[in-house]
C-alpha cells in the first residue's frame, strides 16, 4: 500500500512534468480515441449499407448524444477534480467518499434518463433534426444509445474517472477500451449476420457497455482490496456537501457540452434543409475531425488531476510548467492533423460511403475542418484549465460565450451568407474568436493564482 501511495506522489509532484502530463494524459488519450473509433465503426458499417437516411440518423442521434456526454462530464470531472484535489490538501476520507458517491448519483441519473428517452423517443428523435426519411431508423438508434445505455454508460465513466483522480489512469484506459472494441467487433454481427441495421449498431453499443460496466465493478473490488479507494459501503453516508462540490466543480464541463448539444441540433436542423446527404456527410466529417480532436481533449482532461491536485498543494510553478508544454502538445498536433486531413479529404469520405452526393457535400468539409485542432486546441485548454483551478463561474461563462453568445448568431448568419458550407465553417469562427478572448483571461487567472500560492522559484 505504500509502495501505491509513493507512486501517486512521484505522478503528482516530483515526476519531470513532461512526463507526468504523458503518464496521466495518454490513457484518457487512448480513451476518447476509443470511443471515437467506435462511433467511427458504427458509421462505417451503416455507411457500407449505403442508405444516407440510416447515416443521417446515426449523425442526427450523435448530435443529441452529446447530452449525455455532457451528464457523464458532470459527475466524471467533478469527481475525478475533487478527488484529485482532497489527496492534494491530504485529505484522503474525502477522496474515499466521493469516490463512492459519485456512481450512485451517476445510477439514478441513469435511471431517469433511460425512462424519459424511452417515453419522449418520437419527440427527441424531431428535435434532433431527423427527416421524414430517417426518423424511423432516429429512434430506433436513440432507443439503444440514449435510453437503455444511459446506466451503464453513466455509472462506468464516472468509475472509471475516479481511478483517474487517484491516479490511476491506465484502469480508466482498460475499461472504457474493452467496451469499445467489443462495440467494434458486435458491429457487424449484429448489422450484417443479424441483419439488424441501425438496430444492431445501438444494441451492440448497448451489450459492449454492460461488459465494460462489469469489468470497471471488478477492478473496484480488487483495488479496493489492494489499495483503499473507496468508503466501505456499511460506513457510506450520503453528504449534501460533497454531492454539491461534486456537481458546481462539474458544471463548467457538462455546460460546454449540453450547450454543444443544443447548437449542434440547431446545427442539424439547418442542415437538413438542404437534403440527407448533406445531414450524413456533416455527419462523417465531425466524426472525423473527432477522432483527430479528442486527442486535444484527451490530453487537456488527462491534465485536470495533475493541475488540481498541484494547485491544492500551491505548487503554483509545476501547474503553470504543465499547462504551458500541455499547450505546446496540442498545437504540435495540430499541425500533424492538418498534414494528415487536408491532402487526403476525399480519401476519408469514400472510406465511409460510396454515395456521390454525400462525398461531394463532405470533401470540402474535411479541408475547412483539417483547421479545427489548431483553433480548439488553446480553447479547451483554457476551458479545463479553469475547471481544474475551480474557476467555475469563468469556465461556465467561457464555455456560454463560445457556445451561445458567438455560436447561434453566427451560424445563422454564416448559412445566410455562403450556404451549408457556411454554416459548417461556424464552430472554427467561434473558436477563433474565443480563443482570443480566452488567452486575455487566462493571463489574469494564472496572474491570481500566482498570488495565493506564493511560491518563488521554478520546478519541473
Amino acid at each position: 500500500m505504500a509502495k501505491k501511495e509513493i507512486s501517486r506522489t512521484e505522478i503528482f509532484e516530483n515526476m519531470p512534468v513532461f512526463r507526468a502530463i504523458l503518464t496521466l494524459a495518454v490513457p484518457t488519450i487512448i480513451n476518447q480515441l476509443a470511443n471515437v473509433v467506435y462511433n467511427l465503426a458504427d458509421t462505417f458499417y451503416i455507411g457500407r449499407l449505403n442508405n444516407s437516411s440510416m447515416v443521417a440518423a446515426l449523425t442526427v442521434t450523435t448530435a443529441v448524444m452529446i447530452g449525455l456526454t455532457a451528464l457523464s462530464n458532470l459527475f466524471c470531472i467533478g469527481s475525478c477534480t475533487v478527488i484529485a484535489a482532497a489527496l492534494g490538501s491530504k485529505n484522503r476520507k474525502k477522496a474515499e467518499d466521493i469516490a463512492l458517491l459519485a456512481p450512485l448519483m451517476a445510477l439514478v441519473t441513469g435511471i431517469v434518463v433511460m425512462v424519459l428517452v424511452i417515453i419522449l423517443k418520437r419527440p427527441l428523435a424531431v428535435y434532433s433534426g431527423a427527416s421524414e426519411t430517417s426518423i424511423e431508423y432516429a429512434m430506433q438508434y436513440q432507443f439503444w444509445v440514449l435510453g437503455m445505455n444511459a446506466i451503464p454508460m453513466l455509472v462506468s465513466t464516472t468509475i472509471g474517472a475516479g481511478f483517474r483522480g487517484y491516479g490511476y489512469s491506465k484502469y480508466e484506459m482498460l475499461g472504457i477500451t474493452l467496451g469499445n472494441v467489443l462495440n467494434i467487433i458486435l458491429d457487424p454481427i449484429f448489422i450484417f449476420v443479424f441483419k439488424l441495421g441501425v438496430v444492431g449498431a445501438g444494441s451492440a453499443t448497448f451489450v459492449s457497455t454492460v461488459i465494460s460496466l462489469l469489468f470497471f465493478f471488478f477492478m473496484s473490488q480488487r483495488m479496493q482490496k489492494r489499495e483503499h479507494l473507496y468508503t466501505e459501503f456499511s460506513l457510506f453516508r450520503f453528504n449534501r456537501g460533497y454531492a454539491w462540490e461534486v456537481i458546481t466543480t462539474g458544471f463548467p464541463a457538462f455546460l460546454h457540452s449540453f450547450l454543444a448539444s443544443i447548437t449542434n441540433t440547431l446545427g442539424m436542423n439547418i442542415y437538413k434543409t438542404y437534403s440527407d446527404a448533406a445531414v450524413a456527410a456533416i455527419g462523417i466529417v465531425r466524426k472525423i475531425e473527432h477522432f483527430f480532436g479528442q486527442i486535444i481533449i484527451g490530453l487537456n482532461q488527462g491534465t485536470i488531476p495533475l493541475i488540481s491536485y498541484n494547485y491544492a498543494a500551491k505548487q503554483y510553478d509545476r501547474l503553470s510548467n504543465v499547462r504551458k508544454k500541455t499547450i505546446i502538445m496540442g498545437l504540435i498536433w495540430a499541425a500533424i492533423s492538418f498534414l494528415i486531413l487536408f491532402p487526403f479529404a476525399r480519401q476519408f469520405m469514400t472510406f465511409f460511403i460510396n454515395d456521390e452526393a454525400t462525398i461531394a457535400y463532405g470533401t470540402p468539409l474535411v479541408k475547412m475542418y483539417s483547421f479545427i485542432c489548431l483553433t480548439m486546441s488553446l480553447n479547451n485548454n483554457t476551458r479545463t484549465t479553469l475547471q481544474a483551478l475551480g474557476q467555475k463561474t469563468k469556465s461556465s461563462l467561457f464555455s456560454m460565450l463560445r457556445q451561445i453568445v458567438l455560436f447561434i448568431p453566427m451560424i445563422f448568419i454564416l448559412n445566410k451568407l455562403f450556404g451549408f458550407y457556411g454554416a459548417g465553417f461556424t464552430p472554427i469562427a467561434c473558436d477563433i474568436i474565443s480563443d482570443a478572448i480566452g488567452i486575455v483571461l487566462m493571463h489574469n487567472v494564472m496572474k491570481k493564482i500566482k498570488k495565493e500560492c506564493e511560491i518563488p522559484g521554478s520546478q519541473g
